[in-house]
């Protein structure tokens, strides 16, 4: 059987370049077709490394680096080429980004927009972590809305951005081990709770359906996060994704339903933590009750009807010599 074909990824790094040629290299390599590119401490040691992950309608760049400047101007804008728009998340350090008329100082946890197609100007005070995830115009107002109005806007970090921004960092950390098709899904999923995220601040031209394959994914994504809390139902993960009922509900009709799948990803967190070494002498009452289940009969009757067998049957049992055994009579003396 054939592997997947993974989707196209690239490392570039200044780890095996002179320290005195770092930056040179960074600009007219990694940073080449971002026009023209400063610094603002010239005299600092400069080290940079960055993951591109790409395909043909959208590129995803996770980077860590030292302090850069740079200015897209007119002549940097290719009136041939796709018109891109870059959504981004700061992860560490202070940027800033300037374009059509709005600029933003940006920190960890913010959500930043730039338009290829336009000069702009952007650049980072301290050393910096960053995603950005770019894809075309078209798509992006598909499933977000105008591009115009978001260029060089930033959202600041919000309760309501946690499913975007911990969706994204967990794409950036696994897509270069996707497929083609995997990768995609996982794209449509990160855009669709973009558009949820900042619905009715600009109109989208027209709106863009989400996958079952996405729906799943991001359903399942956010059962994980909330798998300790017993109130978490089919209703909290519909609103909390901006999903229709129909689709939820649709997406998991052939696995036995939404509902099913919250149960049986609890028990699955029990199994596994039951089998661990490290959990070996946590109660199982209290791995329930970790896992979202509110008492331990209706814990023992799924976790049977699922696994055919107890929950204590997992637990192994304890070598000879860790076992209290009666006390034998002395020996009669002589």
């Amino acid at each position: 059987m054939l592997s997947p074909v993974l989707v196209p990824s690239l490392v570039e790094t200044t780890n095996h370049v002179e320290p005195k040629q770092a930056f040179e290299f960074w600009r007219c390599t990694a940073l080449a077709a971002f026009g023209d590119i400063g610094r603002r401490h010239p005299r600092e040691r400069f080290a940079a490394k960055r993951l591109t992950v790409a395909s043909a309608g959208w590129s995803l760049t996770h980077t860590v680096s030292s302090p850069v400047e740079l200015e897209f101007r007119s002549r940097h804008v290719d009136r041939n080429a796709r018109a891109m728009v870059v959504i981004g998340l700061g992860l560490d350090g202070v940027g800033y980004h300037e374009q059509h008329g709005r600029g933003a100082q940006l920190n960890p946890g913010d959500i930043s927009f730039l338009s290829r197609n336009r000069p702009f100007v952007a650049g980072t005070q301290s050393a910096y972590g960053e995603i950005r995830l770019a894809v075309p115009r078209e798509v992006f107002e598909a499933w977000v809305g105008d591009a115009d109005a978001f260029a060089g806007r930033s959202l600041n970090p919000h309760p309501a951005g946690v499913a975007f921004r911990t969706r994204l960092c967990t794409v950036a950390a696994s897509i270069a081990w996707m497929s083609e098709g995997e990768a995609q899904t996982a794209i449509e999923g990160v855009l669709h709770l973009l558009g949820h995220l900042v619905d009715g601040t600009a109109r989208r031209t027209k709106p863009a359906e989400v996958s079952q394959a996405a729906v799943v994914s991001l359903a399942r994504a956010h059962i994980a996060r909330r798998m300790h809390d017993p109130d978490l139902t089919p209703q909290d993960i519909q609103r909390a994704l901006g999903l229709s009922r129909t689709s939820l509900y649709r997406a998991f009709a052939e696995t036995g339903g939404i509902a099913t799948a919250i149960r049986d990803a609890r028990l699955d967190l029990a199994r596994r933590r039951l089998e661990a070494a490290r959990d070996g002498k946590v109660r199982i009452a209290s791995i329930a009750y970790a896992c979202g289940f509110t008492d331990v009969p209706t814990f023992n009757r799924g976790f049977r009807k699922r696994f055919g067998l107890a929950p204590g049957d997992l637990r192994p049992a304890r070598p000879q010599a860790d076992r209290i055994s009666p006390r034998q009579p002395d020996p009669p003396r002589p």
